[in-house]
């Protein structure tokens, strides 16, 4: 599992795998948040993405909660996300997000 930068877990998600789908924050210009100050949006490559999920499945099989970042993974289109989360469903995911994100 890579991550990127610095990696924010909320307090709710100490038990969850932290999957980071994307860098950074596609908005970026909250003036009440500078998490995402020092990285440039992307989406990770998909395969980088699955390579981490299926090492996670061999190094954490017990965990039931995934939380996906970075500041803006809804960003993602509908297809790329039925391929992420094609391999196991976990009982729980959290997604960081603006409102004005499309769901």
């Amino acid at each position: 599992m890579r991550y990127e930068g610095k990696l924010y877990r909320p307090p709710s998600e100490a038990r969850s795998y932290i999957l980071q789908a994307t860098i950074g924050c596609s908005h970026n210009l909250c003036t009440y948040c500078d998490m995402y100050r020092d990285k440039t949006f992307r989406e990770r490559e998909l395969a980088a993405v699955l390579e981490d999920v299926a090492e996670a499945g061999r190094v954490m099989p017990g965990t039931e909660r995934v939380f996906v970042a970075d500041g803006d993974a809804l960003i993602m289109d509908v297809p790329r996300w039925l391929t992420s989360g094609s391999l196991r469903a976990p009982a729980r995911a959290g997604l960081p997000a603006r409102v004005a994100d499309p769901l």
